[in-house]
């Protein structure tokens, strides 16, 4: 299992000065334990049907102030 650093790791503000906006939201979101349960929830939904599926990506993308690619 892969261990991610925390804020407070060595090297781990270097690395995040080099992220741009997109990558460093992510990694600032993966960081949180609400959105990881919410996106793990989201993606083990079984939705066929595409209109719904639809429907909720958008709620949790708006939960979370996220756009996502068409």
């Amino acid at each position: 299992m892969e261990t991610r650093p925390d804020w407070y790791s060595p090297g781990f503000l270097d690395r995040a000065f080099t992220l741009d906006l997109p990558d460093f939201a992510q990694e600032f979101l993966s960081l949180n334990q609400d959105y990881v349960r919410g996106y793990h929830a989201f993606t083990g939904l079984s939705d066929s049907d595409e209109i719904v599926r639809q429907r909720n990506l958008d709620a949790f993308a708006r939960q979370w102030g996220l756009r996502f690619p068409c």
